[in-house]
């Protein structure tokens, strides 16, 4: 695994913090809502959960995500999902924050489209919302508002009769994934939310947020010729300082190393307390080689920073480049202390063995003080 990505994986895969990936973007942080009720499919809701959250964080920047991704159900009671799997949700409809997207994935629908609480918040939060998406039967509920009236919609091939007849005023297509009506995108059954959910980061955040998201996801995503004609490469939702970021990020993803530090050198100059742009930075200098500037570029995210943790232990693989075991070890026990996962160490070989004799020489201290 290259050295750039192995603190992004950690970071996703922790699902803690934004990536370090720079695609960072001006505007502020999107909330989007996944509806969860009782019955609701689990894949349904798992899967843009997954895409939203995971793009989230590659297109955040510094510590702030793209996305904040929550569920919101009639109460904050638990809700059965397939029948085995139990979600706590984490907003009830009384007091979710504003939604700009919401997702409503399929299952038992008539289960939300009966609850009248629930359907009276999903016409306001829809009708506010920058854009919902809904997974397979998830279509039925909203139709039943009126807003998907007069449009081209679709929904899982079994129920495409059935919402032709609850919804007479649209047109009800079979074959395709996802139908985009702009405010509102309807997607076929279980597994084809995943693709609607990467057009509408697509959308959003542009093409690349959403291959990324997709690579580490390891979907194979291939939207239609047609549709990538509207997509912006680049996250559009950026300032002068996110397109310097994303300069940053290609010029590393092709192994122009001194470009990317020169462009990483100018971000942190004229944001020095940006921990994000430091683990760059560091990434690209252990990965240009330069081990004892890296290792200076990781000293500088600050005690206090939430990446502190993730930056020591970049600081230790940096010290095991230089063959200073020694050091390496010190700073890995720091890195674990702060709150670095053990079990996202074991990804790298050669931090797993240094992790083992750190733990060996853990155990024998704790021997013998006994």
């Amino acid at each position: 695994m290259r050295r750039l990505a192995f603190p992004l994986v950690l970071t996703l895969c922790a699902a803690a913090t934004p990536s370090t990936a720079l695609a960072g973007g001006a505007r502020a942080t999107r909330n989007v809502a996944i509806v969860i009720y009782e019955g609701a499919e689990i894949l349904d809701l798992a899967g843009p959960s997954e895409v939203l959250q995971a793009a989230g964080s590659f297109a955040g920047e510094g510590d702030t995500p793209a996305l904040r991704v929550y569920t919101v159900a009639r109460s904050r009671d638990p809700i059965l999902s397939q029948r085995f799997i139990r979600i706590v949700p984490e907003f009830s409809i009384a007091d979710a924050p504003p939604p700009d997207v919401i997702v409503i994935p399929g299952g038992n629908s008539d289960a939300l489209s009966k609850d009248e609480g629930m359907m009276k918040w999903l016409r306001a939060a829809t009708g506010r919302a920058e854009v919902t998406l809904t997974v397979c039967t998830g279509a039925f509920p909203l139709a039943e508002t009126g807003v998907l009236d007069g449009k081209e919609i679709t929904t899982w091939y079994g129920a495409i009769p059935s919402l032709q007849k609850k919804a007479p005023k649209t047109r009800v297509v079979s074959g395709r994934r996802f139908v985009d009506n702009g405010k509102y995108i309807t997607t076929a059954g279980v597994s084809a939310g995943i693709d609607g959910a990467l057009h509408l980061v697509a959308r959003m955040l542009g093409r690349r947020v959403a291959d990324q998201t997709a690579r580490y996801m390891e979907y194979h995503w291939t939207p239609e010729a047609y549709l990538t004609t509207g997509y912006s490469y680049w996250n559009p939702s950026t300032d002068q300082r996110g397109r310097a970021m994303q300069r940053a990020e290609l010029a590393a993803d092709e192994k122009r190393w001194g470009e990317a530090v020169v462009e990483l050198r100018r971000l942190v100059a004229a944001r020095p307390a940006d921990d994000t742009a430091w683990l760059y930075l560091g990434a690209v200098q252990g990965e240009k080689g330069d081990h004892r500037a890296a290792i200076a570029a990781y000293g500088r995210v600050r005690a206090s920073s939430k990446r502190r943790a993730e930056a020591l232990f970049q600081t230790a693989s940096e010290h095991l480049a230089l063959g200073d075991r020694r050091t390496a070890s010190r700073v890995l026990s720091q890195a674990l202390a702060a709150g670095f996962s053990r079990e996202h160490a074991m990804h790298d070989a050669k931090m797993a063995a240094l992790l083992a004799e750190v733990g060996s020489t853990s155990s024998t201290r704790a021997t013998s003080t006994r």
